[in-house]
């Protein structure tokens, strides 16, 4: 009995490799070894389509390769028996976190605008926008958004989050639910998303929600692309009331080539790097929930289906 890689998009052969360190023993398959489908007992994926899992009658759990499984429930042959874990790696909310303040004090520092004057050779000085006058707003207060609002406030930003339901956050001004959410937008000149893909926050980010936020503020999305309604995102920043954005996910990863994103002067668009979970936590989680699947143990990375995360 085996695991398989089916990780497209993204290259089978590090997680692969790290699997076999970490199986002792368990074969390890990829989508180029045509393994015969009784054989496989877990399968490691970053999204699938209808009609394949169905292909494998003995299949106990099914492992994302990344913190999110949106990606992996949408399916119509995922078995009710079947558990869909995600990895859950400490450095990822730090890594995220970094990623959330460079872009921030890349936009608060207008580096953008020096970067462009010295291209001129312009020595021109502008004055500083204080941390104080830039209201962080981060949606999602789980532990990657906590990070994220932990993050600044050593920096001197007033820091406000948003959730679902209600959390408590020390230092961190937070809202909940729908009838919370307009509070929330207003007071977020940088508006940070690190939501979970579900049915409720597909499509969040859309031209009434962001619309909300202060004039001149900047989004940085680093939950899922299909949260952010593209066109409606470059229709404010070409209208002037939005001062720009950095993205991270896409509706379509990778975007092609002729979209908007890539050549927009007031966007930041980079390829899903906010934070990469090493092969070897992936490898080891998936090994671990494998055993936990036959041992008839409970997988404590199980992803709840109802609440999508």
């Amino acid at each position: 009995m085996a695991i398989l890689v089916l990780s497209n998009p993204l290259p089978s052969a590090p997680f692969a490799a790290a699997l076999r360190q970490a199986a002792h023993g368990i074969p390890v398959w990829t989508e180029l070894d045509n393994p015969p489908p009784e054989a496989v007992e877990a399968i490691l994926a970053w999204r699938m389509k209808s009609g394949i899992l169905s292909q494998y009658p003995n299949l106990r759990v099914l492992c994302s390769t990344g913190a999110g499984a949106d990606k992996l429930l949408g399916v119509d042959d995922l078995p009710e028996h079947v558990p869909v874990t995600r990895v859950v790696d400490p450095m990822q909310g730090m890594e995220i976190a970094q990623y959330v303040v460079a872009n921030t004090l890349h936009f608060t520092r207008d580096m953008a605008l020096y970067a462009e004057q010295q291209s001129r050779a312009k020595w021109e000085r502008h004055r500083v926008r204080t941390a104080m006058q830039c209201r962080v707003g981060v949606m999602g207060l789980g532990a990657v958004g906590q990070a994220i609002a932990r993050a600044f406030l050593p920096l001197g930003y007033p820091v406000g989050g948003w959730s679902r339901t209600p959390r408590m956050v020390p230092g961190v001004a937070t809202f909940a639910g729908n009838e919370e959410l307009p509070q929330f937008l207003s007071q977020a000149d940088i508006l940070v998303c690190a939501l979970p893909l579900t049915e409720e926050t597909r499509g969040l980010l859309n031209h009434h929600t962001l619309a909300q936020l202060p004039r001149g503020a900047f989004l940085i999305n680093v939950g899922r692309g299909e949260q952010l309604i593209e066109p409606d995102l470059q229709a404010l920043l070409d209208g002037g009331y939005l001062a720009g954005a950095a993205l991270d996910v896409f509706e379509r990863e990778p975007p092609p080539p002729d979209n908007w994103v890539w050549s927009h002067p007031k966007v930041v668009a980079t390829p899903h790097i906010a934070a990469q979970a090493s092969f070897d936590t992936v490898a080891q989680q998936c090994v671990d929930a494998l055993r936990r699947a036959r041992d008839g143990l409970p997988q404590p990375l199980a992803v709840n289906r109802h609440a999508g995360y």
